[in-house]
């Protein structure tokens, strides 16, 4: 599977979230996800939350699915509280 993002569009998630997109992989590999389809875009975006062990964190990865072989990240951020309770009732 290949990870691609827009470089401007990290740069502002650092900023705003601390995270680079660069680990997206981190969430969307992760063993034990939930996976939501947005309905906000106009594209199918999916929302992965995810305990990412390496980190002791709940992260949620935003993106698209581009061909078949390719993730286009949008945004990666820790989860809200609403979030973490999300996956905690979800993920046994």
């Amino acid at each position: 599977m290949q990870f691609t993002f827009d470089p401007s569009k990290d740069a502002a998630n650092i900023l705003k979230h601390g995270l680079s997109l660069s680990d997206a992989p981190l969430v969307f590999n992760a063993p034990n996800k939930l996976t939501i389809q947005s309905t906000r875009a106009s594209e199918a975006r999916l929302m992965d939350v995810a305990l990412v062990e390496v980190a002791g964190v709940v992260l949620v990865l935003v993106y698209v699915l581009r061909d078949p072989d390719e993730v286009r990240a949008i945004s990666l951020r820790r989860a809200s509280k609403q979030e973490r309770t999300l996956y905690a009732e979800n993920i046994r």
